[in-house]
């Protein structure tokens, strides 16, 4: 069903991104509804009560934001189709909550989404979090709306998997944002990013292709000036970088590189050489520079050519390897490459040249190794 149903609305508006932008749609109500709804109404305010668990006042509130009224031999239909599909009590309280009018929906509407989904890969407590997170999504149109955009992010993503990773990760799904991501894609696309970088960041960060247009070109100009070259492979980790952060946050890590003596040129180039390095948190920074400067002993300015070293965990990495280093040391087994050297190198290198090669004079240290890594 998913596939064929997907394959007919895909090829039927290939010629046309456009249209694969869903508009706001409104799913169509079960019954025939009365426009005018008063303060609230006693009867369905009771049925909150006795059939949902809310209090009286909450169920006041609810009743007034529900603006179709719901006739009271219907007002359990939806709820009844949710359980099928896994949706509890508290659930659909919340979902009630949340979004009052889903009770006016048709299950003949409803029913084909919930069957989309799961067929796509939400299924279980996955479909319940999402649609919980989503309530929006029983307005939106299977064929107008859910078919086309999973269609473009197939387009992309490729498997069923993928996009609801990407889903989960966003609920752009749900929400008009016309020819944004479009436009976003085909600035990249100007600025030579392949569509396997464009696939990569929309499974990481599916929010970063919704942002204006304007905003993105801002972050490509500000991307050249830092000597980030369009066609590079690393030009769309600068762009993502620099929306990740306001001025002000890159203002002020550029200020606490400076306090460590860093020049502007420095900071550049440490950029250059590792795109995330202006992404990792100035705590984070601050804790690594105090291990190295302040405990090993190491000039600040050691780090500007090897700016990976902040990506690197300083409890899971940094600290078990220094310790093994020490025990080496304490057994006259000493390396010859100093430690900076050592924490760049792969976890699969540095067993190979710092752990098991030793396992004969010190078959305790992998233990120990591991010991420390999980200790931190």
């Amino acid at each position: 069903m998913l596939h064929s149903l997907s394959k007919n609305i895909f090829f039927h508006q290939r010629n046309s991104f456009r249209n694969l932008i869903c508009f706001q749609t409104l799913v169509p109500f079960s019954t025939t509804v009365t426009q005018d709804q008063p303060p609230h109404n006693s009867i369905i305010v009771d049925l909150f009560i006795n059939s949902f668990g809310f209090t009286k006042d909450e169920a006041i509130s609810v009743s007034k934001r529900l603006r179709f009224t719901v006739p009271p031999k219907n007002i359990n239909r939806v709820p009844d189709l949710l359980k099928q599909n896994g949706f509890s009590d508290t659930h659909i309280k919340n979902l009630i909550w949340k979004l009052p009018k889903f009770l006016s929906s048709k299950n003949e509407t409803l029913k084909p989404k919930l069957d989309f989904l799961q067929e796509l890969g939400f299924s279980g407590s996955a479909l319940v979090d999402f649609i919980i997170k989503n309530p929006k999504i029983v307005e939106r149109g299977i064929n107008s709306c859910l078919v086309p955009k999973v269609n473009f992010l197939r387009s992309f993503l490729h498997s069923n998997e993928n996009i609801v990773k990407a889903l989960k990760r966003s609920n752009w799904i749900v929400y008009n944002f016309s020819k944004t991501v479009d436009y976003n894609i085909e600035i990249l696309h100007e600025c030579g990013v392949l569509d396997k970088q464009i696939s990569q960041f929309l499974l990481k960060s599916p929010r970063f292709f919704t942002q204006n247009q304007d905003r993105l070109k801002d972050h490509v100009s500000r991307a050249e000036k830092f000597g980030f070259k369009k066609g590079s492979a690393s030009f769309i980790h600068a762009v993502y970088t620099l929306n990740a952060m306001t001025k002000d946050t890159l203002e002020a890590k550029f200020d606490m590189y400076k306090s460590y003596g860093w020049s502007e040129s420095d900071i550049a180039s440490a950029f250059r050489k590792c795109p995330s390095f202006l992404n990792i948190s100035m705590q984070k920074v601050k804790a690594i520079m105090e291990f190295f400067v302040g405990e090993l002993g190491y000039d600040p300015k050691d780090f500007a050519s090897k700016p990976g070293l902040f990506t690197y965990s300083l409890e899971k990495r940094l600290k078990p390897r220094y310790e093994v280093l020490k025990i080496l040391k304490s057994r006259g087994l000493e390396l010859k490459c100093d430690f900076l050297s050592v924490a760049n190198l792969s976890e699969k290198d540095f067993l190979k040249r710092c752990v098991l090669r030793y396992v004969e004079k010190s078959p305790d240290l992998q233990e120990a190794y591991m010991g420390f890594c999980f200790r931190s």
